[in-house]
């Protein structure tokens, strides 16, 4: 591990797919940590990657209880725990990936330890130790400082948005986890104060650094699939109202070729991220009088949206061939929000527009 960890008498041992750090007077712990929840004193904390193990889960999802998925990890990790020679009793963090790879950063009297993994959800596991004997009402604090810093990293780098991330709905074996040197009957308000403010900073940073690896932020790509609508999906609509001419792979092919073309325009890109954001905060109700629900006749600014995509990649004429794709809403159109529909409308009519340019 290549930074200095702020307890200077931690030992570490390490392999390819598990971290074991412990300490001979032990840990004061709090945390969702897969093995030892809630306030508690362990010997060792383990991080250990699940998918390292020699066969694979011998059942799919939904085939068994939750209990029994719960009681069939603990036991893998105890059989780890024996192999290891971990020290009892042990707190453990239980990571989906097949490599243990941490970001971290020191600030102070503080180390936060952040892994994280992106494949069918995001999976974020966090451990941060703290060079104080700690008391539990301290704890439970820094406890919630970690939970709002990790949030904070998660906006920072554009993870949180309904249509992708929901932080209610994250994989089980997420973990948070806060390791002191010991107890304590008094924590000051200035420790508590430089503490909170060192876990903040070092938790934020060291988030937004493991999500780097991950895809974040994202790109105008990655929005626009979080929202269900893909390159390919966008040609078919486009194709569908192609008039005149012989509907050709070669014409498709086009097609997508200006549809990447035209999402390296910065000024598409602001109307597409601006339709998302828009499209999240009516669907979610978050301006207070404002139910577009229906779609109502007096809502125009997103056919404003459109019809600027269009015009900035072909010009007027693309403002005709929009309101065909607005009105006929082919394909994947038909499927979006009362703003995003004209929003993609706008993007196929402008390429198409443009693919026909003399």
């Amino acid at each position: 591990m290549k930074t200095k960890i702020c307890i200077e008498d931690i030992k570490i041992k390490k392999d390819a797919h598990t971290t074991i750090l412990y300490r001979d007077q032990g840990f004061q712990i709090i945390g969702n940590s897969t093995i030892g929840c809630g306030i508690d004193y362990v010997k060792s904390i383990v991080h250990h990657g699940l998918k390292n193990r020699e066969a694979p889960l011998p059942y799919k999802k939904g085939e068994v209880s939750r209990e029994e998925i719960i009681k069939e990890k603990e036991e893998y990790l105890k059989a780890i725990f024996e192999y290891k020679g971990v020290e009892e009793p042990i707190a453990a963090i239980l990571s989906p990936a097949d490599l243990v790879k941490f970001e971290d950063t020191t600030n102070g009297d503080v180390t936060a330890l952040v892994t994280t993994y992106n494949e069918q959800k995001l999976f974020i596991s966090i451990l941060v130790l703290v060079d104080y004997n700690l008391d539990k009402k301290t704890l439970l604090k820094l406890f919630k400082s970690t939970i709002d810093a990790k949030n904070a990293a998660l906006w920072d780098m554009g993870v949180i948005n309904h249509f992708s991330f929901d932080p209610l709905d994250l994989e089980d074996d997420e973990s948070i986890l806060i390791a002191s040197k010991g107890s304590t009957n008094i924590v000051t308000p200035d420790e508590l104060y430089m503490l909170v403010k060192s876990i903040q900073q070092s938790v934020r940073e060291a988030v937004k650094k493991s999500l780097g690896h991950c895809g974040f932020p994202k790109d105008v790509l990655t929005y626009m699939n979080d929202v269900g609508v893909e390159v390919d999906d966008l040609a078919d609509a486009g194709m569908e109202l192609v008039v005149g001419v012989e509907k050709t792979q070669e014409i498709r092919h086009k097609l997508k070729q200006q549809i990447y073309h035209s999402l390296e325009d910065l000024n598409v890109v602001s109307f597409i991220i601006a339709g998302i954001r828009l499209e999240e905060d009516y669907e979610k109700h978050r301006v207070r009088g404002v139910d577009v629900d229906d779609d109502p006749a007096y809502l125009y600014s997103d056919e404003v949206f459109g019809m600027s995509i269009a015009n900035q990649i072909a010009g007027t004429k693309a403002i005709f061939n929009f309101k065909r794709y607005d009105e006929a809403k082919p394909g994947i159109i038909s499927k979006l929000g009362p703003v995003l529909d004209d929003v993609f409308a706008g993007l196929v009519a402008g390429c198409i527009s443009k693919i026909f340019e003399v």
